[in-house]
């Protein structure tokens, strides 16, 4: 060791402390995400003498799903911003701030009109955040640096338990904290409001967690990265004149259909912060041990618990199966399938809770059932999630690796605002019939993804 020894040591090389000052920064920033959408509805649809707003059902839904779809799309611009003219540590400052003013907004809210003020802002300040300071993590290291892998897994980790604490956090608020009673102990008001004062606290937690990061950045951020100077070694080695071969073309064509089913599984997987929260908020018995569990204690806590119990086990189970089958791994095909598989089963569990209850309108499930479908809910989305980008950034034609990665994002934007209009169908159709519907959609969309598994693989080699 040190130079005493002739035989070579492999030196672990640790983490920059830039990183997990990072890491926290997004932990604070996802835990008022996670924490205030949620309870968006809630707000929305609860009587004003409860301390909501008295919005129907429908509508509350279509705008609760409007903060997610948002959030999605506001990146790309704030990567445009980023690479033209501020740069990115500074889109983080300035986004952590508007974001702070946005989720600030809740606690004046007593109109429909003050809610999407609230959703527009926060969705600005998230497209300056949300993408580059993944952007500065990657600049932590140099490109071909084993580390940076490791990295992102680590933030990942981080932005997990931001949703988790936060989501268990804000609901507890408002149900618990905030909350005012009566002498029975029956809640009268609800704390939606402060609570999204407290969102806009941890903002500014995240904000102060950041500049504090900034000492141990160095230059990393600093600069917009000029599509004119970004890569452009890279970007000469692509001839942008040159029409695209028949593989690249079937390459494009592949990314296009995998974005449709993405849409597809996006669009009922939400369904858990829409209309299956209202669902399950009016027939669930919550009430274990003479405490009543807030209902996205069981959706979004939970789901943000088990992405972090469950990750590790799932890559154990990946790596365990590609060694049975000889090395051969899943399909990323295969894989959508399974996303689709779980996600199916989750809807046919909430199918058997609809069931258990005989339909009567005074009868409720037990919260077992929730946790069963979040469970399933959540083991489809490690199948599919960690797919995303990956995809796109290893098929795509390098000329278009830009345009159809935006393409892949607006997917998810398109899944994310229709998964608020759901509850009209549930309204128009009833509750069973849609819970039916959706897991058949489903399971047929997963054997239409094992069919053409190998067509489909083909296209990409």
């Amino acid at each position: 060791m040190n130079g005493q020894t002739s035989t070579p040591v492999e030196v672990k090389q640790k983490h920059p402390a830039a990183l997990y000052g990072l890491g926290l920064t997004f932990t604070f920033e996802r835990f008022a995400y996670y924490g205030g959408k949620p309870i968006l509805v809630f707000f929305l649809i609860y009587a004003i003498a409860q301390g909501g707003l008295g919005i129907s059902k429908t509508q509350a839904t279509v705008m609760a799903a409007n903060l997610g779809a948002f959030t999605y799309l506001a990146p790309i611009f704030g990567g445009i911003v980023a690479d033209r003219w501020l740069g990115p540590r500074y889109c983080v400052i300035l986004g952590t701030i508007i974001m702070s003013i946005g989720w600030s907004i809740g606690y004046f809210a007593t109109s429909a009109a003050w809610i999407n003020a609230l959703i527009v802002v926060v969705s600005i300040g998230t497209g300056l955040f949300k993408g580059n300071i993944n952007t500065m993590v990657g600049e932590l290291y140099e490109k071909d640096d084993p580390r940076k892998d490791m990295a992102y897994s680590i933030t990942y980790s981080f932005v997990n338990g931001g949703a988790f604490v936060g989501s268990l956090t804000m609901a507890t608020a408002y149900m618990y904290i905030f909350e005012k009673k009566d002498a029975a102990g029956k809640i009268l008001i609800y704390g939606f409001r402060q609570s999204y004062l407290l969102a806009a606290a941890v903002c500014l937690l995240s904000l102060f967690t950041f500049l504090i990061a900034c000492r141990n950045l160095g230059d990393a951020g600093k600069k917009p990265n000029c599509l004119d100077n970004l890569n452009n070694k890279e970007a000469q080695k692509v001839d942008h004149s040159k029409p695209l071969t028949k593989k690249e073309r079937n390459q494009v064509i592949v990314i296009l259909i995998l974005s449709i089913f993405s849409i597809f599984f996006w669009l009922f997987y939400n369904q858990a912060e829409t209309s299956l929260l209202l669902y399950i908020n009016e027939y669930t018995n919550f009430n274990v041990g003479g405490f009543n569990v807030p209902p996205t204690w069981t959706t979004t806590s939970f789901n943000g618990l088990l992405c972090v119990v469950l990750a590790a086990p799932m890559a154990a189970i990946w790596a365990a199966i590609t060694k049975k089958r000889n090395g051969v791994d899943f399909t990323m095909t295969q894989k959508i399938a399974l996303g689709y598989i779980f996600l199916g089963v989750g809807f046919l569990v909430m199918v058997g809770a609809e069931f258990a209850r005989g339909g009567n309108a005074g009868a409720n499930s037990s919260i077992l059932w929730i946790l069963m479908f979040t469970l399933m809910q959540t083991i489809g989305e490690l199948c599919f999630s960690p797919l995303g980008t990956s995809v796109v950034s290893r098929t795509a034609p390098a000329k278009y690796l830009s345009l159809l990665m935006g393409v892949w994002f607006f997917a998810t934007f398109v899944a994310q605002k229709g998964s608020g209009y759901i509850e009209t169908f549930i309204t128009k159709f009833g509750t069973i019939q849609v819970f039916i519907l959706i897991p058949s959609i489903l399971l047929v969309g997963a054997v239409i993804l094992f069919i053409f598994n190998k067509k489909i693989t083909e296209l990409t080699e």
